[in-house]
């Protein structure tokens, strides 16, 4: 019988493509305050990390930060009602929520870089929002990868480290469970390399939904409906 009693995913690039997203929001953002839209590649480097440390990282901490998080907040909810931006489920990510959620020895939880106040809203727009029985953001914990937040998830959940494990798509992601000494599975489609991950800690890697649901496999009990 397994030990694993908490399953911890991040959001972005774990469970959704939000790339779309996230660079639109930039490139509406960035010329209102006469500021040069970042290169792709070095915006979805920090994804996993709160807006305000994205921000500060890519502009400096001079730069009007709070006005500009003010303009996100207000640009999000168009961008969601928009299928050309909003987040889209990896393909098999519902379904693989939908069949850890049926086992009633396992609960599930959610440490992502957004606020409650942006978490809350895309969960629901998925119908995903009952799955998890914590969800921490970055206004009830300082930014990844400080391991606040997986500190706050176990004790939301009455779960011990070593019971734990955490699914994630970035560095930010590994230092952190590795600082909590929850168990990491590194996924390879997200925002940063396979070589980042093996490096900061992953205890392994998956590079498809598929083999994410074996690992989890080789860890729980028999999850039905997921074919060997």
């Amino acid at each position: 019988m397994s030990d694993v009693k908490l399953i911890i995913f991040d959001f972005d690039g774990t469970l959704v493509d939000s790339r779309s997203l996230i660079l639109e929001s930039h490139r509406l953002v960035f010329p209102r305050f006469r500021l040069p839209i970042p290169d792709p590649a070095d915006s979805l480097a920090l994804v996993g990390k709160s807006l305000a440390a994205i921000l500060a990282q890519l502009v400096g901490s001079a730069a009007p930060i709070a006005e500009m998080v003010r303009a996100y907040d207000l640009l999000l909810p168009q961008l969601r009602a928009d299928p050309a931006f909003a987040e889209s489920p990896f393909a098999g990510v519902s379904e693989l929520l939908c069949e850890l959620h049926s086992r009633p020895d396992l609960a599930l939880g959610i440490a992502t870089g957004h606020r409650s106040d942006t978490i809350g809203p895309a969960l629901d727009a998925l119908c995903w929002t009952h799955y998890f029985s914590t969800i921490q953001a970055a206004d009830t914990a300082p930014s990844k990868p400080h391991p606040a937040m997986l500190h706050q998830a176990l004790q939301a959940t009455g779960v011990q480290a070593e019971d734990a494990i955490f699914v994630g798509d970035t560095s930010f992601d590994m230092i952190m469970a590795r600082a909590v000494g929850v168990r990491s599975i590194g996924v390879g489609w997200g925002y940063h390399q396979v070589e980042q991950l093996r490096a900061t800690g992953a205890s392994c890697i998956v590079e498809s939904i598929s083999e994410l649901r074996v690992r989890i496999q080789d860890t729980l009990d028999a999850i039905p409906g997921i074919d060997r």
